[in-house]
């Protein structure tokens, strides 16, 4: 079994130094060992861990699904919760998606707005939410 340092560790899974140390004092990585000299040491399973949550984050999930989802594996099987935080993100991404949609058709209807001597700061932005 490989022993890392803590950058070595974050460099393996793609994430930072900074972020490991997140994860840690979250508890969603255990407890790193430490040499005589007070340094962490993490293992290949370590890594295996901050990969996970790299890959889980990518994905959009929340550091209390992720580590909800760590805490189901080290218990059973946790894929059919993961599967429900997963539907919850695609709902959480559509209204996202719609909002997105409707700001920018405002910003659309706010750039035909006529630039008239009457406003007091910028025609377009008052008129922006009346368009």
């Amino acid at each position: 079994m490989d022993t890392y340092t803590i950058g070595e560790a974050a460099a393996a899974a793609g994430v930072t130094a900074r972020a490991v140390r997140l994860y840690e004092s979250k508890g969603l990585v255990e407890p790193a060992g430490r040499t005589g000299s007070g340094y962490r040491v993490f293992t290949d399973e370590d890594v295996e861990v901050l990969t996970f949550i790299r890959q889980g984050r990518s994905l959009g999930l929340s550091l209390d699904a992720i580590a909800e989802v760590i805490d189901l594996s080290r218990n059973g099987a946790p894929c059919e919760r993961t599967r429900s935080l997963l539907e919850q993100r695609v709902v959480e991404i559509d209204a996202t998606i719609r909002d997105l949609r409707d700001l920018r058709a405002s910003i659309v209807r706010a750039q035909t707005i006529s630039c008239g001597d009457g406003a007091t700061r910028c025609a377009v932005i008052e008129g922006a939410g009346t368009a």
